[in-house]
């Protein structure tokens, strides 16, 4: 093996890094941020009553969100299952616990 190939190997390894370290992981980074933030969303809609459009109404926006659950009943079908067992098993585990008693 001469120099010049591992300078040449050097090299494409240090590109491979700083494109994965400048390209790919913002990107992951931002697809993960709005995942999370559209679960949050869904959350607060589902246990808080949270409105996106009454906030934005102000604004003059309204996204119409209560049509797109139907559009997207094959994500929230799973997630609101999970959320209901999550939901069940939280408050089984509480009903075991013993109550204060006020005196």
């Amino acid at each position: 093996m001469d120099t010049t190939s591992l300078v040449e190997i050097v090299i494409v390894i240090v590109a491979i890094y700083l494109f994965v370290k400048f390209v790919v992981t913002p990107i992951v980074k931002a697809i993960v941020g709005i995942i999370i933030f559209l679960v949050l969303i869904y959350l607060l809609q589902r246990f808080l009553g949270f409105d996106v459009d009454k906030v934005l109404a102000p604004f003059g926006v309204s996204l119409n969100i209560s049509n797109w659950g139907s559009s997207f009943s094959w994500i929230t079908g799973p997630l609101t299952s999970i959320v209901d067992q999550a939901k069940g098993l939280i408050s089984f585990i509480t009903g075991n616990f013993p109550k204060a008693v006020n005196k």
